[in-house]
């Protein structure tokens, strides 16, 4: 019994996307090796980020296993449990929770240090609005898609919202539109629910703090020279330079170290000075002399120091691998058989796609600098064990690939 159990579970596991495992461990890897070089050349508590990068690697790693060993079907069928948990996290920081970078946002847990619980949440999310969109009674049952998914995200969007975090709740609008589009909607559905949200932030905007209005501000400023140049010719001399007066009042709290502009300029200039092959390993200069602040060169910037200290080459590198594991996401899913694994795999590759979309786009100035990390890369805890959990997911969908939806919501598998 017990040889046919241990043959089974191996059988089981030789069906892992190996790729993907590979390509991940290499961003565990880059991001660890880039994390350290940035510590030794800050020194003093910087130096010990990449151990500590590593810990949260393993605990990541120990959670990825925990998601491929039960079949991701039964671990549907208790969504409920894990995303009711996570809102409870996210209830109890409002009175309890610390407050950094204006936001309060994080939990100390003895032992584990500062954990952001609105991380963890998108894995939770994700996996009880699979379970919920693409159970056959409630997919067919009178409820609209768009409002069943309405009433699981306003929970944990509006808890987010007070602390207040607009980059994290941001992430929950792509993947939520990819598990609709695999359900079924229709685009015209899609597009109503787009240009809703498009409409609806200039009044979010509103209800942002200062310094995340200055953050906003950054993404809007290239965009607002290109609108003054192309309809400046139409203007008159009083109108341009009224117009000019205007648009340097509004972005001028952007200017300041620190503000919300200080960031993105420098490391627009290190990815700029980083040319094709780069400066060499630990010879950026912007976040060396300290330009681009070292508490943020390792998390949320740590795609400029990359390209500052191996240019272009290595900048593509680090974009291609995420791409190629976006790209097997999508591949898992067309393999999966069933709309539950369909959902949660679209949907984790919504969530990768998205992070490296904002991420590389913020380290550029083409997009407004929200906090978003760089999956497998940034340094940070709660973002590598969400990362992880949700990449575990995947590979238990993968693993069990093929399971058609006769079987979806019933028996548990046999391999």
């Amino acid at each position: 019994m017990f040889f046919h159990s241990a043959k089974k579970f191996l059988r089981l596991y030789a069906r892992l996307d190996w790729l993907a495992l590979l390509l991940q461990l290499t961003l565990l890897g880059i991001g660890v090796f880039f994390i350290y070089g940035i510590g030794q050349k800050a020194g003093g508590a910087m130096t010990l980020k990449w151990s500590r990068q590593i810990i949260w690697c393993a605990v990541g790693g120990l959670i990825y296993i925990a998601a491929t060993v039960v079949d991701y079907r039964t671990l549907g069928k208790f969504s409920w449990a894990f995303y009711l948990m996570a809102l409870i996290a996210l209830a109890i920081v409002i009175p309890l929770g610390m407050v950094l970078n204006a936001s309060r946002s994080w939990l100390n847990i003895p032992g584990l240090g500062m954990l952001q619980p609105s991380e963890p949440c998108k894995a939770t999310t994700l996996l009880f609005a699979a379970w919920c969109l693409s159970h056959p009674f409630l997919k067919h049952s009178k409820l609209p898609l768009p409002f069943l998914a309405a009433v699981i995200l306003a929970p944990p969007l509006l808890l987010i919202m007070v602390q207040p975090d607009f980059g994290t709740a941001l992430v929950y609008l792509p993947f939520c539109l990819a598990l609709l589009f695999v359900n079924g909607l229709s685009w015209r559905w899609i597009g109503c629910t787009f240009a809703a949200a498009v409409i609806l932030m200039p009044l979010g905007y509103t209800f942002l703090k200062p310094h995340q209005q200055g953050r906003i501000n950054v993404f809007l400023k290239t965009p607002a020279n290109f609108l003054f140049l192309a309809v400046s010719p139409l203007l008159s001399e009083n109108q341009r330079e009224t117009w000019q007066a205007r648009q340097e009042d509004f972005f001028r709290d952007t200017e300041t170290k620190g503000g919300g502009d200080w960031n993105a300029k420098q490391s627009l200039l290190a990815v700029g000075s980083g040319g094709f092959y780069g400066k060499g390993h630990m010879q950026g200069t912007q976040h060396i002399l300290g330009y681009l602040p070292r508490t943020v060169a390792p998390t949320d910037f740590i795609f400029s120091v990359i390209a500052e200290e191996y240019g272009f080459v290595g900048a593509a590198g680090v974009i291609a691998l995420l791409a190629m594991i976006i790209i097997l996401a999508c591949r898992t899913a067309i393999l999966a058989g069933n709309a539950f694994g369909a959902s949660v795999a679209v949907g984790g590759a919504a969530i990768l796609a998205t992070h490296t979309f904002i991420n590389v786009g913020m380290n550029f100035q083409a997009a407004p600098i929200i906090g978003i990390p760089l999956p497998f890369v940034s340094y940070g805890g709660s973002f590598m064990i969400t990362i992880m959990a949700i990449a575990g997911l995947i590979q238990n969908i993968h693993m069990r690939r093929g399971i058609t939806d006769r079987h979806h919501h019933h028996a548990h598998l046999t391999t």
